[in-house]
C-alpha cells in the first residue's frame, strides 16, 4: 500500500507528463514508457479516447542532436544523425505505439520554461501531472527542485534518475591507469538512484531527490546543457547497463501510477552489475497521514 494519487479508485487520471532529457537514461526510459502505456490500451485506439483507462499528454523535452558518439548506450543510430533527439525517439517508438507524443527541442534553463510546459496541466478534471528528469547536470535538477517547491502547480510527481559515471583520472588515458586505478575503474559507474518527489494540495509528502541529496543543491560547478562556464565541465562516460537499470526502476515507479494510481516506493538506490536494488517505500506513518489528510479534499 502507497500513497494515492486519485481521491477515488473510479476516478479516470489524466496523467500530463513531461520528460526533460532524452539521452543514455532517457532514451531507454521513453522506449520502455511507451511500450508499458500501449500495454493499457488496444492497439485499435489512441491514448485520449474516451474508453481509455486514462487521458494521457506527453511531452518529450531536450535540444540535443545525434551525434556518433550516442550510438553505444543510447537508442539512436545512423539514420538519427544531426536530428533532434526528442524528433527522432518521438518517430521510432511514439509513433510505433499509436501515442501521441509532442517533442520539444529546447533546453530547459529557467523557470518560465517549465511553467510554460505545465501551463496546460494547470486546468481540467482530474489533472496528475507528472515531471520526469532524465538529465545529466544538477543546474537542471537544482531548477527543478525550485520548480517543485514553488507555488506554480498545487500537485507535482517529480522522477529523477541519476547514475554514476565510469572512473576517470584527468589527463590520463585508461591504458596509462596503475594497476590500483584500473581496480577503481573496473568497478565504478555501475551506481544510480532514481527518486520519486510528490506534494499534494501544496503539501509536499515525499521530498524530492535534491533534498535527499543535498549535495545536488550545493554543486556550484555544475551548468547546463550548452552553457559555458569557464572551463568545460567533462562528464564521465556512463555504462548502457546502468542506463538501462535506472530507466527500467523509473519505468516500474510510473507503472505503479498506472496500474494501481499510487505511488509505493520513494527512493530505490541501485548497482547494474551486482544485479541488486534497495528500494525504500512510503513510511507507514506518511502513509497514515496522508490517508487522512486525503479526506479533507
Amino acid at each position: 500500500m502507497g500513497l494515492k494519487i486519485m481521491d477515488k479508485d473510479t476516478m479516470k487520471p489524466y496523467y500530463y507528463i513531461v520528460q526533460i532529457g532524452v539521452g543514455a537514461n532517457g532514451s531507454h526510459f521513453f522506449r520502455s514508457l511507451c511500450q508499458d502505456i500501449s500495454t493499457y490500451f488496444s492497439q485499435k485506439r489512441l491514448s485520449f479516447s474516451d474508453s481509455s483507462p486514462f487521458y494521457l499528454d506527453f511531452y518529450l523535452v531536450d535540444e540535443d542532436k545525434v551525434e556518433e558518439k550516442n550510438f553505444n548506450n543510447q537508442l539512436f543510430d545512423e539514420d538519427d544523425l544531426d536530428e533532434f533527439k526528442v524528433d527522432a525517439l518521438r518517430e521510432r517508438y511514439a509513433e510505433h505505439y499509436k501515442l501521441e507524443v509532442q517533442s520539444v527541442p529546447k533546453y530547459v534553463t529557467d523557470i518560465e520554461t517549465l511553467q510554460t510546459l505545465f501551463a496546460a496541466a494547470k486546468s481540467g478534471k482530474n489533472v496528475v501531472p507528472i515531471l520526469i528528469s532524465m538529465v545529466d547536470n544538477n543546474a537542471t535538477r537544482q531548477l527543478m527542485d525550485e520548480f517543485f517547491h514553488s507555488d506554480y502547480l498545487e500537485d507535482l510527481i517529480y522522477i529523477d534518475a541519476a547514475v554514476e559515471g565510469v572512473y576517470m583520472v584527468p589527463d590520463k588515458e585508461e591504458k596509462d591507469f596503475s594497476e590500483e586505478e584500473k581496480a577503481i575503474a573496473a568497478r565504478s559507474g555501475f551506481s544510480g538512484q532514481v527518486v520519486i518527489g510528490f506534494k499534494k494540495k501544496g503539501q509536499v509528502w515525499l521530498q524530492p531527490v535534491g533534498r535527499i541529496y543535498d549535495d545536488i543543491l550545493t554543486d556550484e560547478h555544475t551548468a547546463f546543457p550548452n552553457q559555458s562556464c569557464g572551463e568545460a565541465i567533462i562528464n564521465n562516460p556512463q555504462r548502457c547497463a546502468t542506463n538501462k537499470f535506472a530507466a527500467q526502476i523509473a519505468n516500474n515507479m510510473m507503472n505503479s501510477l498506472f496500474h494501481t494510481k499510487e505511488i509505493v516506493t520513494h527512493s530505490v538506490t541501485f548497482n547494474a552489475q551486482l544485479c541488486g536494488a534497495n528500494p525504500i517505500y512510503v513510511p507507514k506513518n506518511i502513509q497514515k497521514e496522508y490517508n487522512a489528510y486525503r479526506k479533507t479534499f
